[in-house]
C-alpha cells in the first residue's frame, strides 16, 4: 500500500513554524520577499508587481496544498509571528520530481533560517511523500541556495537549463530514501 501524497501541516522547527499560506492575511508581508527586485533576481519572472499579485501567487499555493496535498508554505517566525518567506514543495516540470524551493525576505538572510526550514520540510517530504526522490533546483549563480541544498543532505546530480539559464540540480538518494 502506498503512503498518501500528502504532508501534514504545520512543521514546526526551534525558530520557525511552517503553515499553509492563507492570501488574504500573508499578502502585505510577502511583498517584502516576492515584490523585492533583489530577492527575486534569480527567480523566473523575477519580483511581482502588486499586492494583488502576490495574493494571486498564494492563491495558487493555498490552491495546490488543497488539491495535491503540498505546496510552499508561509514561513513564519515562532518569536515574533512574522512571515519571514516560503518553503515547501512544487512540481519540476521538465522532470516531473517533487522540488523542494525556498524564498526568504533579505532581511532574514544569513541567519540559518533556509537551513533549517529545508531541512524540516525535506524530512517531512521524505515521510509522507511516496516518491523515488525529492530535488531542489538552484540559478547556477546563486551560491547561498546550493550551499542550503547541501547542508541539507542533497547530492549535486548535474546541471539542467532552465528559463533560458543554468542550473545546478541536487536529489536525495534515488534509493532507500
Amino acid at each position: 500500500m502506498s503512503r498518501p501524497m500528502s504532508i501534514p501541516l504545520p512543521i514546526e522547527t526551534t525558530r520557525l513554524h511552517i503553515r499553509a499560506f492563507v492570501p488574504d492575511l500573508d499578502a502585505a508581508a510577502m511583498v517584502g520577499v516576492y515584490g523585492d527586485p533583489e530577492v527575486m533576481r534569480l527567480i523566473p519572472g523575477g519580483a511581482l508587481p502588486s499586492l494583488d499579485a502576490v495574493r494571486a501567487e498564494l492563491e495558487k499555493h493555498a490552491q495546490a496544498q488543497v488539491g495535491r496535498g503540498f505546496s510552499y508554505w508561509a514561513l513564519v517566525e515562532r518569536t515574533t509571528g512574522a512571515v519571514i518567506g516560503d518553503v515547501g514543495f512544487g512540481i519540476f516540470e521538465p522532470t516531473g520530481d517533487i522540488e523542494l524551493g525556498y524564498t526568504l525576505a533579505r532581511t532574514y538572510w544569513g541567519h540559518g533560517y533556509a537551513t533549517e526550514a529545508a531541512s524540516a520540510c525535506l524530512a517531512a517530504g521524505r515521510a509522507h511523500l511516496s516518491v523515488p526522490r525529492i530535488v531542489a533546483v538552484a540559478d547556477a549563480q546563486n551560491e547561498a541556495s546550493m550551499r542550503v541544498a547541501r547542508r541539507i543532505g542533497l547530492r549535486r546530480v548535474g546541471n539542467v537549463t532552465v528559463h533560458r539559464r543554468q542550473h545546478v540540480m541536487f536529489a536525495t538518494a534515488s534509493s532507500g530514501r
